[in-house]
């Protein structure tokens, strides 16, 4: 991953806070070094200085009231403020107080630490697997989800996405879920409402993901039982995680009713979900942007979830009830290809649950005592070549030579496994 993301030609050609990386990022220069909020004068002008080439006021939302605010919204920048500030406080150091935030240590920065997010995503998942399965089938499941999906490129070439943060936090939420079942408490219902408020600040559409918690663990009508009386003997933490969701994933409007002086921004005019039109077939299987085309191990996942019960019982409502939906909503918005993406970005947040589904594949076929048949090996074979096919197949992307929107058939089979044009 180190290798990846420091590939010199993005730093020669500022190729780092442009596009909505750049959107998710204007947050912070705009507040905390050029204090034009609202205005974006200032803004516009360091990223004129950055890139001349790129219309500098894309993303902007101009309001009747002469005020201006920003397109996208402004979890990313929350989550990219620590390494931010580290950058900030460097140039400090060096006597160089008057930076506009799209210096060189910016963007090296706020890229390792999106990168270093989801290395920590996937420390934390293989303690949470290690709890159900085997140690070495943690090891072939993250390993898959690193190296054999397009985690890969939102990891590196295009850190600063915001699938890769939604990665960890998809991770956490597991994690909080687990152990305010577990435990009770008001700090893991903190942890868990925290975690969900800023997650839907991130993405408005993971609130989505908001089932975790509701759906965990329900596996027959007695547990649902137990779980009507779980609720209602902890209705206050239910409340303290409701309000604690809409506090922090309602920043945006608080934000926008500061800057903007309006409490709702259109902010994606006339974008929208379609649900009598998904495109589900297209989004899975196209070669234009199919996820199980550019990251076929992930159908591994699915066909684990006959054993999920064995190991993971909790998460196997997850799997049969969150993830179809999750598909099917994901692919019902307007653009289905979400614009310049490799292989279904928006699915990265469903990993996390997807990754009980591949254990339990491995632990069923490679995780029990040894057999005097070669399936082990075969997978193991099969596994490696499709591993090293999505690592090409992710610098292709990054190169250009698989298409960010228009890949065809013919452009994919005549640069099959090249690594240069």
């Amino acid at each position: 991953m180190l290798a990846a993301i420091c590939k010199t030609p993005r730093w020669e050609r500022n190729d780092v806070f442009v596009s909505d990386r750049g959107g998710y990022y204007m947050y912070l220069p705009s507040a905390f070094l050029l204090h034009d909020l609202g205005d974006g004068t200032w803004v516009k002008q360091a990223r004129i200085a950055s890139r001349p080439d790129i219309d500098p006021q894309w993303d902007f939302v101009a309001l009747p009231n002469g005020k201006v605010v920003f397109k996208f919204p402004m979890g990313m920048s929350v989550a990219y403020s620590p390494f931010f500030f580290l950058a900030k406080t460097a140039y400090t150091i060096q006597g160089r107080t008057g930076t506009n935030g799209y210096e060189k240590a910016y963007q090296y920065m706020v890229s390792l630490g999106c990168m270093a997010y989801v290395l920590l995503g996937l420390a934390l998942l293989g303690r949470e697997l290690r709890r159900s399965f085997a140690d070495h089938v943690v090891a072939l499941t993250l390993l898959v989800l690193a190296l054999g999906t397009n985690l890969f490129t939102y990891a590196t070439y295009d850190a600063l996405m915001s699938h890769g943060t939604l990665f960890l936090m998809n991770t956490l939420l597991l994690i909080a879920t687990r152990r305010w079942y577990e435990r009770g408490s008001v700090g893991a219902a903190m942890a868990l409402g925290a975690i969900g408020g800023l997650m839907v600040l991130i993405r408005p559409s993971e609130v989505m993901m908001m089932a975790v918690p509701v759906l965990w663990g329900l596996t027959t009508r007695p547990a649902i039982a137990e779980r009507l009386r779980f609720w209602w003997q902890h209705a206050v933490q239910c409340l303290l995680i409701a309000g604690l969701v809409l506090l922090i994933g309602g920043m945006q409007f608080l934000f926008w009713k500061l800057v903007g002086g309006q409490w709702v921004i259109p902010f994606y005019k006339g974008e929208t979900f379609h649900f009598a039109d998904p495109h589900v077939l297209l989004g899975l299987f196209s070669i234009q942007k199919g996820w199980l085309i550019y990251s076929p191990l992930l159908i591994l996942p699915f066909i684990g979830i006959a054993w999920v019960r064995r190991w993971a019982a909790p998460v196997l409502p997850l799997l049969l009830i969150l993830v179809p939906i999750y598909i099917y909503v994901t692919f019902c918005w307007w653009n289905w290809q979400y614009g310049g993406s490799y292989g279904g970005r928006a699915l990265i947040s469903m990993y996390p649950i997807l990754s009980f589904g591949l254990a339990a594949f491995w632990q069923r076929w490679v995780g029990q005592p040894a057999r005097l048949w070669p399936a082990p090996a075969l997978l193991g074979t099969l596994v490696g070549c499709l591993l090293i096919m999505s690592l090409i197949q992710n610098y292709q992307y990054y190169i250009g030579m698989i298409d960010c929107c228009y890949m065809t058939w013919e452009q994919y089979k005549q640069v099959f496994l090249k690594t240069s044009w």
